[in-house]
């Protein structure tokens, strides 16, 4: 008998999940966190979770105290410094709780893969590859955030895609279907700098003009092409140092999170070719659950190998 609260706080959005004696019996999400690296970052993710959990709608008769809370966090392993804070303040809302904080790329894994061992990519927003062994060793690539990294993520394919319509605006080649594409979106060129500086989530409201360079792409525009094609480049590079790192055999299972790959073949074609370069005989494959489904997996099986990756056994940010 068991009651589980879990949440996915990444940076696009918050999910909340209730499970009830294994069983799952309400779901929300509100916003997600800009990140923990912030200024006020914890006391954002704090309140982005308690804005998701309001959300819940319990079932009569499905309340009961939380006893354990699973927490993965976008960043929380490489800002390690804050776990503290973020437990001291869980454990004062759900007095009694058992808090278990983690990445949000840790119970993306747990979930995609059923906890076991192989490499999942979240690609979203951002990027991040864990690759995990079935005698514990890992390997995770990538997840720096989007002024340092997350190669081939949401992020950069809308950075990419606004960089070649302004291109255009100015006269330095570009795209002139992305540039329409933008102002479409958002009106005058000149205007898009202070929509983005002015964001209270820059990298998401970016990472928003990804849809704009995928049609763009179906459409044939080759600055869109080229685009969808270097971003899969860099997302199988990323998978394939997870799994050398990791020292995985062929072949490499590999699942998938994150709303990116939605985009379909425009992007999914030329990553399994990359792919198949990189990784031969490797197969790419829907996750079997989500972050929620692994965190409430990881409340229940203190056994799995994910559970050597928490903060707590990496107080130097090691691992993010």
């Amino acid at each position: 008998m068991s009651t589980v609260l879990v949440f996915d706080a990444g940076k696009t959005g918050c999910r909340v999940g209730l499970w009830v004696d294994g069983s799952c019996v309400a779901r929300g999400e509100g916003p997600g966190p800009s990140g923990l690296a912030d200024p006020a970052g914890v006391e954002q993710a704090l309140a982005r979770m308690a804005e998701a959990e309001a959300t819940l709608e319990t079932p009569p008769g499905a309340t009961r105290p939380v006893e354990t809370i699973v927490a993965g966090l976008a960043g929380m392993l490489s800002a390690v410094e804050h776990a503290p804070r973020l437990r001291t303040s869980l454990a004062q809302r759900y007095p009694g709780a058992r808090v278990v904080l983690t990445s949000d790329a840790i119970t993306s894994h747990a979930g995609a893969l059923a906890g076991r061992a192989g490499v999942v990519l979240a690609a979203g927003t951002g990027v991040s590859v864990l690759a995990l062994s079935a005698e514990g060793r890992f390997h995770l690539v990538d997840g720096w955030g989007y002024l340092l990294g997350d190669a081939g993520s949401g992020y950069a394919i809308g950075r990419a895609g606004l960089d070649q319509a302004l291109r255009r605006h100015d006269g330095r080649g570009g795209s002139e279907a992305l540039l329409a594409r933008a102002e479409a979106r958002w009106g005058q060129a000149r205007r898009i700098p202070g929509l983005v500086q002015g964001s209270a989530n820059p990298a998401r409201l970016v990472a928003s003009f990804a849809r704009d360079v995928f049609d763009a792409a179906r459409e044939g525009d080759p600055a869109a092409r080229d685009i969808c094609e270097e971003a899969a480049e860099q997302l199988a590079g990323s998978v394939a140092a997870a799994a050398l790192g990791a020292r995985l055999g062929p072949p490499v299972v590999l699942a998938t999170t994150g709303g990116l790959l939605h985009a379909g073949a425009v992007l999914t074609d030329p990553l399994d070719h990359h792919l198949e370069s990189l990784l031969p005989g490797s197969t790419r494959q829907p996750a079997e659950g989500d972050a929620l489904a692994g965190g409430h997996l990881m409340a229940l099986r203190p056994d799995l190998p994910h559970h050597q990756l928490l903060p707590d056994r990496h107080p130097q940010g090691d691992v993010r």
